[in-house]
């Protein structure tokens, strides 16, 4: 596996938001958002065995007894779906108890992993990340893991302002998932832009019936 870095912190954003968490981030990306906040995590990584990867992740919640929640992002974590569901059997096996949270943009089909998560968090990217029309946002496994396993699907979406909420609609709608799962969150890298981009997202929320997703990394400065 392509291993960016494991740490322990807390989940800043999305349904999980405020919990502990081991954070498992996989190297390479698919796709290059102008405003993504982890680019050094496009590129590189260290090559690591699957035993390897889960002693360290086990490691880390031995250590922290507090924490029974993976979260798994990226880069893209589904580019390497093969060498992730054997990682997370092999998990599962040894702590029966741990949650398992995994951040993807939706344009790999997640149907490999989906059994083996309790929470599959898809943030289909509008044209606000500078990606090139013509892109696909997401994969037809996701509006299928949505039709099928609704229970396990949250939408994350990423606002710069009022002028999104069109495109917003629209790829909701495409998607079929029930406005209550999905997550509104503003387009931000500091303090500053948060709470300068907040109130439209919330004026959005209120509006349509969405959730709103905050980032506690930029409030409280951690990672």
């Amino acid at each position: 596996m392509r291993v960016s870095e494991v740490f322990v912190s807390v989940q800043g954003e999305g349904p999980s938001v405020g919990r502990p968490a081991v954070f498992l981030r996989l190297a390479g990306c698919n796709l290059s958002c102008s405003w993504c906040d982890t680019k050094y995590a496009w590129f590189g990584g260290e090559e690591l065995g699957v035993d390897v990867v889960a002693e360290r992740v086990l490691d880390l919640l031995r250590r922290f007894r507090g924490v029974n929640l993976l979260v798994v992002t990226g880069g893209e974590p589904l580019l390497q779906s093969e060498e992730l569901v054997e990682l997370l059997s092999r998990l599962r096996r040894e702590l029966p108890y741990l949650e398992v949270e995994v951040e993807t943009n939706g344009t790999v089909d997640p149907r490999e992993v989906l059994s083996y998560v309790d929470r599959l968090v898809v943030s289909p990217k509008l044209s606000n990340s500078g990606l090139p029309e013509g892109v696909r946002r997401v994969s037809e496994g996701v509006v299928e893991a949505i039709r099928t396993r609704g229970d396990r699907v949250y939408v994350k979406i990423v606002i710069e302002g009022l002028e999104d909420a069109e495109e917003m609609l629209k790829v909701v709608e495409e998607l079929g998932v029930s406005r209550d799962r999905v997550y509104l969150m503003p387009q931000a890298s500091t303090l500053e832009e948060l709470r300068r981009r907040l109130p439209a997202v919330v004026e959005m929320a209120v509006e349509y019936g969405f959730r709103v997703s905050d980032r506690l990394q930029l409030v409280g400065e951690f990672r």
